[in-house]
């Protein structure tokens, strides 16, 4: 979220679901809420003074009015800081936070947490993972940086939120569903294994519905969200130690494996990266899978400890 969000606000024109969930933003940035009260001290004055500037045609009388259009800017500051509080549900009048907690994984390692909801998470290598230890309010909000399955628990009363930071959010209400969000990478996709989710891209606010056996894809350069039917099993296979892969470029490949391996993988021929990889890796070492790459591929490695270097056929 950003300054025009807060001017949406300040200004009437975001829906109500909208403005629930810029008012939460607020509450949990003290930076923004002073933003906030400026950008609405301006919007009243200004509103207050064209409505009393075109009945007056003394100069006096409008320079006398300008401390008046000052004060009721003021107030306007310490009501509307007021106003937050009415806007939330009766049951919600103050915002009392959980503690945070943070559950990360390194390269190669894999681990699975259960939330307080119940909700299971098994967390890819060199992911985090942040959540409150209790989940309070409307919302059981988490956020991720890397790659996570969940299988949330049931609850339609309090929808579950996975924020990736990376311009998408997914929201379900009890489901099974994969999220691949590392920063480095050119995309961030969810998977539906089964139940629906709603996924949001948060620029422009964008919204589709998955249903099982789907895929949204959100390009990062592009800022376009993109939805198509998928082999589920290929997204969510690394839980078993397998890599599936069906015409995925060569650059995620690259990315999977220097974080599954913890090796160094450089390239010396350009023209791999517009390459297109359809295989599979069972449980395999780094060196098992290199030597695949030369059987089905016009890819060529060198290795020196955990220095990969891959070079394209001539």
């Amino acid at each position: 979220m950003n300054k025009k969000d807060i001017i949406a606000l300040v200004e009437g024109r975001l829906t109500n679901e909208r403005k629930q969930e810029v008012v939460k933003w607020l509450l949990k940035n003290p930076k923004q809420q002073q933003r906030y009260h400026i950008l609405k001290a301006k919007h009243v004055a200004k509103s207050l003074k064209q409505s009393e500037y075109g009945n007056s045609s003394s100069p006096k009388r409008i320079y006398a009015k300008w401390y008046k259009y000052v004060g009721y800017a003021a107030c306007a500051v310490l009501i509307f800081s007021l106003a937050y509080t009415l806007m939330l549900p009766a049951n919600q009048t103050e915002i009392q936070d959980s503690p945070q907690i943070t559950s990360v994984t390194s390269i190669g390692e894999n681990k699975t947490i259960v939330l307080s909801d119940g909700t299971k998470v098994t967390l890819n290598a060199n992911t985090t993972l942040s959540y409150p230890k209790e989940f309070s309010g409307e919302l059981r909000e988490v956020s991720l940086k890397g790659e996570a399955f969940f299988d949330v628990s049931h609850n339609p009363k309090k929808p579950f939120m996975v924020a990736t930071g990376n311009g998408m959010k997914i929201q379900v209400l009890g489901t099974v569903f994969n999220v691949k969000s590392y920063p480095e990478d050119l995309n961030v996709e969810t998977t539906l294994v089964s139940g629906k989710v709603k996924v949001v891209e948060e620029r422009d606010q964008k919204t589709v519905v998955l249903n099982p056996s789907q895929r949204a894809t959100y390009v990062k350069d592009a800022d376009k969200l993109i939805v198509d039917n998928v082999q589920t099993e290929n997204f969510t296979a690394w839980r078993q130690g397998k890599l599936i892969y069906d015409e995925t470029p060569i650059r995620q490949v690259i990315s999977d494996l220097k974080r599954k391996y913890k090796v160094d993988i450089s390239v010396e021929s350009p023209g791999i990266m517009d390459y297109k990889y359809t295989g599979e890796f069972d449980n395999l070492g780094i060196e098992q899978i290199l030597d695949l790459f030369e059987v089905s591929s016009p890819i060529l490695y060198q290795m020196k400890n955990n220095q990969i270097t891959l070079y394209m056929k001539k």
